[in-house]
């Protein structure tokens, strides 16, 4: 098979925040991991685990200097063209980030809120680009990652939408995944992204629900870090642990991302 892809890394420096996390964000489970992922540890923990590239994007905070994290992601695919696949933190200036080569979005309703931009245009544009744009939504009591996705949907027709973590709520669980699922798998362009849900059945529900061509593997790394020595090995044991039949399994493991990307095209002409 062309080899692993893994949907969902962060890198960025510590030196891009430009204001302290406030001590009640700071409670968050993500925040037991350190805030910084250089260009050179995520490589050299890809080549670990044999993975060929990366979708990767800055870490999606509100205290970070959006700009420069955004130029770092692109840095590193300057550097590895061959591994990174660059996506920008969402904003207002969508069209000066595709002009410079991005791929993708990401959107971060937790920790990065939406209501700093005029999202309903970026939607469009981004629509009009055939991109993708990667939301982790909401998912905690009295919010419906189905609704969210929707009322998208219904603003930027056609849009490429990644639900990021499979649209789960507590981390490295299922809890609302299935929801999540049954309420999106009448929309063919939204694709689940499974990392950090760490459970091989929801992962085989995923394919049963949504079919095999709407699963992509992601691994959140470098988050995890603080539990375990490879987060990445972890999420790729959790892929293999779901008993797909190979052929679905080389499609989540980098297959339908590809294709989402229009990445066979280029590879054949």
């Amino acid at each position: 098979m062309p080899g692993i892809i893994d949907g969902h890394t962060h890198i960025g420096l510590k030196d891009f925040l430009t204001a302290s996390i406030p001590a009640e964000k700071l409670k968050r489970p993500a925040f037991r991991d350190p805030m910084e992922n250089t260009i050179e540890n995520l490589i050299a923990r890809m080549d670990a685990n044999k993975v060929a590239m990366a979708v990767t994007f800055p870490y999606p905070l509100a205290e970070v200097d959006r700009l420069r994290a955004n130029d770092y992601v692109l840095a590193a695919h300057a550097a590895y063209p061959d591994r990174i696949i660059p996506f920008a933190l969402i904003g207002d200036d969508v069209e000066t980030w595709l002009a410079l080569g991005v791929r993708g979005f990401k959107q971060q309703d937790i920790l990065y809120a939406p209501e700093r931009f005029n999202l309903r245009r970026a939607y469009r544009l981004i629509a009009a680009a055939g991109v993708p744009v990667l939301i982790h939504f909401r998912a905690g009591e009295g919010y419906s990652v189905p609704q969210q996705a929707k009322a998208i949907l219904r603003g930027a027709p056609g849009l490429k939408l990644i639900v990021a973590h499979m649209g789960r709520h507590t981390p490295n669980t299922a809890e609302k995944v299935e929801a999540a699922l049954l309420g999106l798998r009448d929309e063919p362009s939204v694709l689940f992204e499974t990392s950090t849900v760490r459970d091989p059945a929801i992962i085989a529900r995923a394919v049963e629900i949504v079919g095999e061509d709407r699963v992509i593997f992601g691994s959140d790394y470098p988050f995890n870090s603080s539990i375990d020595a490879d987060p990445l090995a972890e999420e790729l044991r959790v892929i293999g642990q779901a008993g797909l039949p190979t052929a679905v399994r080389e499609k989540v493991l980098g297959g339908n991302i590809r294709a989402l990307l229009g990445m066979e095209e280029r590879l054949s002409s």
